[in-house]
């Protein structure tokens, strides 16, 4: 396995800033952008604390080789100013999984089996599907047929429509349903095999089919 690894990057920016941010991850031949319009819901005191104090907010998630993170990450501070209180915050969370294609294009590489970075202590994952508008019912479809027991979908919209196209070399609409499943760690990779069979880049849902690492959780 490669140890050159891809992550997640995620920004809560004030609203206006998202297309900036967008052509920032362009800059660095990163076409993998979804955003969607966000709200802070925590007290004015809290929310000026974590760096978010409007509630007016746009959060966008992308996806880089690691060995970017630092680069990409410091532009955006430097442009939109992040590090002033009120601006925004910025994070990357490494993927303990990707669909073979989806990592490929990222990476521009090849591989010849799915990449699923099981981490033995931990007893969550969080698999997350980027589709198509209106294919997350045959996500869940999917998903409930390897044993998950229910997901959270959210409605978003791609940055990098014509980019990402062309770099996968498949039509991709800008309108995405994401759908994020908590499962157990034993049962991830077959819920990520079936959601990729079922709607991953080869079908018509298009989709970007990860996973992330889940450290600590309430409410399960």
């Amino acid at each position: 396995m490669s140890k050159q690894k891809v992550k997640c990057l995620v920004a809560i920016v004030n609203r206006g800033k998202g297309s900036l941010v967008a052509d920032i991850c362009r800059s660095y031949q990163i076409y993998f952008t979804c955003g969607t319009l966000a709200l802070g819901t925590a007290g004015s005191e809290l929310l000026y604390y974590l760096g978010i104090g409007e509630t007016d907010k746009e959060m966008l998630f992308s996806f880089l080789p690691a060995c970017l993170e630092r680069d990409v990450m410091h532009e955006i501070a430097g442009r939109i100013n992040i590090k002033k209180p009120g601006h925004g915050i910025m994070f990357t969370v490494p993927l303990s999984g990707i669909s073979t294609l989806f990592r490929q294009k990222v990476m521009c590489e090849s591989a010849d089996k799915e990449e699923y970075m099981e981490q033995a202590e931990r007893k969550y994952e969080l698999v997350v599907a980027v589709v198509d508008h209106g294919f997350q019912d045959q996500v869940m479809d999917a998903a409930r047929a390897a044993d998950a027991t229910g997901g959270t979908v959210f409605h978003a919209r791609s940055l990098h429509d014509e980019d990402a196209s062309s770099f996968l070399g498949i039509r991709l609409q800008g309108e995405k349903d994401v759908v994020m499943i908590l499962s157990e760690i034993g049962a991830y990779t077959g819920i990520m095999q079936a959601v990729n069979a079922a709607c991953g880049l080869k079908t018509e849902a298009k989709g970007l089919i990860f996973s992330l690492p889940v450290d600590h959780f309430i409410g399960i």
